[in-house]
């Protein structure tokens, strides 16, 4: 049973979403009154904040007793005390149907809290998914990128995981996860090698955004990107924290490979 403290935490928490429409102004009454004026069918959607807040694994499990759990689209549980087996509970939770958003940043979650994810029946709607400062090393990576119910990712922040060369092939390898579109890998231990990997693996179409943050790189790095043609879309991309030279910022900048590119983050 959820105890008072915790069920006033949890209300208090919840935050109302934007309405998504193309029709509607936002500053056009406030997003409740928006709501009931389209007769949205879906009903409002709320993000559930519960960053640095010590849940743990108890009061996940009587959170599935909320009554408004099926209204949350974006769940946010940095920094807490669930680890593994709470991430376990989360992916079969079957109120969060209609999550897009799921953030788990800094809980020292294992491969085993990933594979978790990945074998979800319940969670296949996410489109942007946190798991940035744990312990997911390059099994969790095949997990995700084998799994169907991650097939609407867009958005995937593994920053600060300790991925390595073998992550990289991992990723590069994955056939589930080819909607990506924004891919955030900074300090991941690829180096030079994993970033050869990803290079000569297969495209990635859909992605704009590439981060490749603090990963060891030198200016052999900046060929391999110049070379490749995994990446003919890409708008964005962050060496920032790496060992790059001016010279080598220019063979990026003229490869024709990155007609796309725009911004270009280093030192």
């Amino acid at each position: 049973m959820m105890s008072p403290l915790f069920e006033s935490l949890i209300v208090n928490s919840m935050i109302l979403l934007p309405l998504e429409s193309d029709n509607e102004n936002p500053l056009e009454g406030g997003e409740m009154e928006n709501y009931t004026r389209t007769g949205s069918e879906a009903g409002p959607q709320f993000k559930l904040q519960l960053n640095d807040r010590d849940v743990n694994l108890e009061e996940l499990e009587d959170l599935i007793g909320y009554s408004r759990l099926k209204t949350v689209g974006e769940l946010w549980l940095d920094r807490n005390d669930f680890g593994d087996e709470g991430v376990e509970l989360i992916a079969s939770m079957e109120e969060l149907r209609k999550l897009r958003v799921l953030s788990l940043a800094g809980n020292k979650l294992t491969d085993r809290a990933v594979s978790a994810l990945a074998q979800t029946k319940t969670l296949v709607n996410l489109k942007r998914l946190f798991i940035q400062v744990n312990t997911m090393g390059p099994e969790g990576v095949v997990s995700l990128g084998q799994s169907p119910a991650m097939g609407s990712l867009e958005f995937l922040y593994l920053k600060q995981n300790p991925l390595g060369p073998d992550g990289a092939k991992a990723l590069a390898g994955s056939s589930a996860i080819k909607g990506i579109k924004e891919l955030y890998l900074g300090r991941t231990r690829l180096r030079n090698d994993g970033l050869a990997v990803l290079c000569n693996g297969r495209p990635w179409p859909n992605l704009t955004t590439l981060s490749l943050a603090q990963n060891g790189l030198d200016d052999k790095s900046t060929e391999m990107l110049a070379d490749t043609q995994s990446f003919p879309n890409l708008v964005t991309l962050d060496l920032y924290g790496n060992r790059i030279s001016d010279e080598a910022v220019d063979i990026i900048k003229n490869s024709p490979h990155l007609k796309s590119l725009r911004a270009l983050q280093v030192n």
